[in-house]
């Protein structure tokens, strides 16, 4: 207070505000940076393209090697398993050092290149997979059953790397990718299940100039064609509640006069019934009777289709009356013992 005794009134109009020290390092919106590498802007990142971010942006591991982004790396920020990073997953899942480089990178002037970007996309071209399943999504109900993913290996002409012959999609191949197990693929499980290898191959086959063929793909059609089992199922399906008890299975065969091989009707009997009823709760529903009809006997029913064959309310409403004073359905007496 002594050494400025002597100082002049203060005149609050003179004072002069000091700016406080500007950061280090400006934080950034990962937002922005994450919506540059988002190719084709659905607001996600696939394997591709998050892989191309990484390149793009130079990161280095410690002892100055590119820092390349493979299979592993890519789930541990895909949390959900669906095949694509959000921004959610990834601002969760970027360590707070690799973080630290990229805004180092970004403080330092580096900025987005898009025409270097565009080249590389170019180079290391990612075929959209939903377009291509879109094309073989024949009824356009948003997923593939099983003669629609066959008939999509087949066109595409995929083959096995250790026998050389044409990939087969059989019921298990089928299985891997219907994870929810209700009898369809829909976009979501293609994308997750489909190995890196055969994804390769497929691009390799868009890269070399394969075309969706659409005269092709309907004279396939033609020579195999399926039935919509759904239609079929709910024509039985007396009382509407989606499922079939024992007695509307049973009477859905004899309706449908079916034969064995050895000439004999094929009657739905109590053990076929719960060979269909998978989860043991006495009804069979659409699901379980798509995923455990036999490729013998759904051949046989599309054979009928084919032939002409028609579901008749008025057969089907005389047989439901014959029966009407049969004792009330017991969902345990059509179990094994």
């Amino acid at each position: 207070m002594k050494r400025h005794a002597n100082d002049p009134p203060f005149d609050p109009t003179k004072a002069k505000l000091v700016a406080p020290p500007a950061p280090k390092y400006q934080h950034w919106d990962l937002g922005n940076i994450f919506s540059q590498f988002d190719t084709d802007g659905d607001g996600l990142l696939n394997f591709n393209e998050f892989q191309r971010a990484f390149r793009a942006l130079g990161l280095k591991k410690r002892s100055g090697e590119k820092a390349d982004i493979d299979e592993a790396m890519f789930k541990s920020f895909d949390k959900n398993g669906d095949g694509v990073v959000s921004l959610a997953e990834l601002d969760a899942g970027l360590k707070p050092k690799t973080r630290a480089v990229i805004e180092e990178k970004l403080n330092n002037g580096w900025v987005f290149d898009k025409k270097r970007w565009d080249a590389s996309v170019a180079r290391h071209s990612t075929w959209n997979m939903s377009k291509v399943f879109k094309q073989f999504d024949f009824d356009g109900d948003g997923c593939l059953d099983l003669g629609e993913l066959q008939r999509a290996f087949r066109a595409l002409g995929l083959t096995s790397k250790t026998t050389g012959k044409k990939m087969v999609v059989d019921q298990a191949t089928f299985d891997s990718f219907d994870t929810n197990k209700d009898g369809k693929i829909s976009l979501e499980e293609f994308n997750t299940n489909l190995h890196a290898k055969t994804r390769k191959k497929i691009e390799d086959k868009l890269n070399a100039g394969w075309k969706f063929d659409p005269e092709k793909w309907a004279a396939s059609l033609a020579r195999h064609q399926r039935w919509d089992m759904s239609k079929v199922f709910k024509q039985f399906d007396s009382d509407h509640d989606g499922f079939l008890d024992m007695r509307e299975f049973m009477r859905a065969f004899r309706a449908l006069g079916l034969k064995k091989r050895s000439g004999g009707k094929l009657e739905g009997d109590a053990e076929m019934f719960n060979s269909f009823d998978t989860n043991g709760d006495g009804f069979v529903s659409l699901a379980e009777f798509e995923q455990n009809l036999y490729p013998s006997t759904r051949k046989k029913i599309e054979e009928l289709l084919d032939a002409g064959w028609k579901f008749e309310p008025e057969k089907w409403e005389a047989s439901m009356k014959r029966h009407a004073n049969d004792p009330p359905f017991d969902p345990t007496k059509a179990k094994l013992k």
